[in-house]
């Protein structure tokens, strides 16, 4: 079954920001909606062209009765019809989050996520696709625009974060839909989608209909125009289409302009800043000479660095901060998150946890700084729920490890060719130079690879992939959170 609109796109993903190695498997998520569904139709189409296998995964959450048994059941009898493997399970989600202390859409998010994540490392999938599409990255813009948002945020979802690749993002529902029902492929209709209680549910029926209607004539034509005439259905699907693209093509301008900011902001970092234990002190009167937008990068990137604390800076904490900035005062604080305090000090913010903050309790020896190839690595231990958190969400150069699965010392080395590890998603272990020569990665870091690892051996090849040890639980307890800086 080839789809008409749809191939397009996953053809520029998978060729472009989803790209998969030849030879590698990738699970899928399919709950049985329409996107899903186009999702699974066409990567298998494509897998043959791509040299990939697909591997899908569905989590029934058990809490819509014999609705969600019919979607297990749709899914089931896709995947066999197409020849796909399927693992799919039924899980008591109230339970789980009730014991997790999760609730509302975003702790079934979290449950999902785990699920897949535990899946695809079974299977041996190195990337988790999901269904996201130009409408739900149009959803979340206005819902990040209505709390309010940096322009990190503005550049809404990334086709590609970690293990995670959202192909059909370019791609509306008015195209995925067309391209069902040209094969007359049905799929399932969640009524929870519906739910006005939920505010994306909200954003979707209501402030949707009402903007596309607002600005639809000049959105509808460009839609009826990409989908090669009136075909493309009633005004008001055209205009939605058309706003979900427009939407789109901006999130992808601002996420490069963002990269680009990161980057500049990082070398304005290395300038200005020390980091020592645990304090770090910055060259405030330096970078008040910057503009606002670059100060906020740097104060962000600045929080992330150290991994002193679980809780992202919020746009109150980095007004504070400027306005700390701009003070002559010495003396005059900012109270941040996890027990932390920037004080003004002689023309420098100094940060550094409060007298009466609680302190994280365990282990505390760990790789501190370090250097690779590439710039420093970083790394400490934080609290299992702290970890989990910030995994969903994690920055490139990001990597976790559970404590409990950890053997020993942990050291920061150069790595030998001859030494084996089991890389993650990999059915059997691999002698490193062997890995290293099919992974696409410099000359230079094949020749100096760099390892964190522990007694047993490997735990991460800093930069290329992780280990299948020492992963994250829904019952990991204490974690190691570990980076290493990327140009």
């Amino acid at each position: 079954m080839r789809m008409r609109r749809l191939a397009p796109v996953l053809r520029r993903a998978l060729a472009g920001p989803c790209a998969v190695p030849r030879g590698e498997r990738v699970l899928v998520a399919v709950s049985g909606g329409a996107d899903s569904t186009a999702l699974l139709l066409g990567l298998n189409d494509l897998a043959r062209e791509f040299g990939i296998s697909i591997h899908a995964a569905h989590l029934n959450h058990g809490l819509r009765g014999a609705e969600a048994d019919g979607d297990q059941a749709f899914v089931a009898s896709l995947c066999a019809r197409l020849g796909v493997p399927l693992t799919a399970a039924r899980w008591d989600c109230r339970a789980r989050m009730r014991r997790r202390r999760l609730t509302g859409q975003s702790g079934l998010r979290t449950l999902r996520r785990e699920f897949l994540v535990s899946v695809a490392r079974r299977v041996g999938a190195h990337l988790i696709a999901t269904a996201h599409t130009a409408d739900d990255q149009l959803e979340t813009l206005l819902l990040r625009l209505a709390r309010g948002t940096g322009l990190a945020g503005m550049g809404g979802m990334s086709a590609r974060r970690g293990v995670w690749i959202k192909p059909l993002l370019a791609a509306t529902r008015s195209d995925v839909e067309a391209d069902l029902r040209a094969h007359a492929q049905p799929w399932r209709e969640d009524r929870s989608n519906r739910d006005l209680r939920y505010a994306r549910s909200r954003v979707r029926h209501e402030v949707i209909p009402a903007l596309s209607r607002a600005v639809g004539p000049a959105v509808a034509h460009d839609a009826s125009a990409h989908a090669g005439g009136p075909d493309a259905g009633a005004d008001g699907a055209r205009a939605r289409a058309g706003l979900a693209r427009r939407v789109a093509e901006t999130a992808l301008e601002l996420r490069g302009a963002q990269r680009l900011l990161a980057r500049t902001s990082g070398r304005i970092l290395a300038r200005i800043a020390r980091i020592e234990g645990g304090e770090i002190a910055l060259d405030s009167r330096s970078l008040a000479s910057y503009p606002s937008a670059i100060q906020r990068t740097v104060l962000r990137l600045l929080w992330q660095r150290p991994g002193h604390a679980g809780r992202h800076l919020t746009q109150r904490h980095l007004n504070a901060l400027q306005s700390l900035m701009a003070t002559s005062r010495g003396g005059s604080r900012v109270d941040l998150p996890e027990g932390w305090r920037a004080v003004r000090d002689r023309g420098q913010i100094v940060i550094r946890r409060t007298a009466d903050a609680p302190r994280a309790a365990g282990p505390s020896r760990v790789p501190g700084r370090g250097q690779w190839a590439r710039g420093p690595v970083r790394g400490c231990w934080l609290a299992g729920a702290t970890a989990r958190d910030r995994f969903r969400s994690r920055a490139e150069g990001d990597e976790f490890f559970a404590r409990e699965a950890i053997d020993g010392g942990l050291t920061l080395r150069p790595a030998r060719p001859d030494e084996w590890f089991m890389p993650f998603g990999a059915r059997q272990p691999r002698r490193l130079g062997d890995f290293l020569s099919k992974q696409p990665v410099s000359r230079a870091l094949r020749a100096r690879p760099m390892v964190l690892a522990d007694a047993r051996g490997i735990l991460w090849v800093v930069g290329v992939r992780r280990s299948a040890r020492a992963t994250l639980t829904a019952t990991t307890r204490r974690a190691l959170w570990v980076h290493a800086e990327t140009p």
